[in-house]
């Protein structure tokens, strides 16, 4: 075994000697041949197509963060877009909504100006009517009362008389509410004028029914009791020259002539058949005599004068106040 070993190893040492004989060879070979040097036209190629290399790469890693950049700009320029469109259609439907709620608000407005003219033309109309009522209603009352009246006539002229003035009254509280100043004043104006002139035909109807009751008895032609008309009608003159035997001012009702003229017409009175007049009558007649009927004193003229005064200016500042266009 030992010889075969030892026979060997001279072999691998041959074999290995002999192969790097030929590595030495070989590489010295390579060295006789070299590569022939290269051009720089190839060197710059291959630089140039390097640095496109490395640009193109660059570029590309530029462009993914650019692209990106982009993106967001595109993205934000979109979403003002977009707010701004909103912004621009809530303004839109803003207006429009404020459009809609004027148009309400003008409708409303509208509506409401209307019914309150309509209100303010009804109650101008009822005042002026209720207080034309009045004095046609007095001056009804005190004609009729001239005639021979049934108890009923007279108390029916007499409450709807109070009915009217109650009616006027009303009429004119409704004015007052209403306004403005410029109508109400003269309304109250003629409210007032209008019950002094109520009260006075109401007295002048007492007046009328009870000359007509003596004017009645003289009718009949009867001695005994035309004779004691006579002497009432004698005893009502002697008391109106009393009263107008001082013309420098009013007569004392406590004088002695005065209270001896009432007198004798209460006696003259008394001596008329019974109940030919009544206290309220007697009484109106009593009073017309001391001075003048009702309808002849200062204070019914001055009612008359102030109500045809007050009457055109109220109906002009109705018409005003009703036709004058309001904001």
């Amino acid at each position: 075994m030992s010889q075969k070993a030892s026979g060997r190893q001279p072999v691998r040492a041959g074999v290995l000697r002999s192969a790097r004989r030929r590595a030495a060879q070989s590489h010295s070979t390579n060295l006789c041949h070299v590569a022939p040097p290269v051009s720089c036209g190839t060197i710059a190629c291959m630089d140039l197509e390097g640095v496109g290399a490395l640009s193109a790469a660059a570029v590309t890693l530029i462009g993914i963060p650019a692209s990106v950049l982009i993106g967001r700009w595109q993205l934000r320029a979109t979403l003002r877009t977009a707010e701004a469109t909103s912004e621009a259609g809530l303004a839109q439907a803003a207006s429009a909504y404020r459009a809609a709620l004027d148009a309400v608000r003008a409708g409303e407005e509208a509506a409401h100006l209307q019914w309150r003219r309509s209100t303010q033309r009804e109650a101008y109309a009822s005042f002026l009517l209720s207080a034309n009522r009045v004095r046609d209603l007095g001056e009804r009352f005190a004609m009729e009362n001239t005639e021979a009246l049934s108890a009923e006539s007279i108390r029916s002229g007499k409450s709807s008389l109070e009915d009217a003035l109650v009616a006027l009254k009303e009429a004119q509280t409704i004015i007052e509410l209403e306004g403005p100043d410029s109508v109400a004043a003269p309304a109250a104006g003629m409210a007032r004028a209008a019950e002094i002139t109520g009260y006075h035909l109401r007295k002048q109807a007492i007046y009328e029914r009870a000359w007509g009751k003596l004017g009645r008895i003289f009718d009949a032609e009867l001695p005994d009791v035309s004779s004691t008309a006579a002497r009432l009608l004698e005893a009502l003159s002697a008391l109106r020259n009393v009263y107008s035997s001082d013309p420098s001012g009013p007569v004392d009702p406590s004088s002695p002539a005065t209270r001896a003229a009432v007198r004798s017409c209460r006696e003259a009175e008394s001596a008329l058949p019974p109940d030919t007049l009544d206290h309220e009558e007697f009484e109106a007649l009593l009073e017309g005599w001391q001075s003048r009927p009702p309808t002849h004193t200062e204070s019914y003229f001055d009612a008359v004068r102030q109500f045809s005064e007050e009457e055109p200016r109220f109906v002009h500042a109705a018409k005003i106040e009703l036709h004058t266009s309001r904001p």
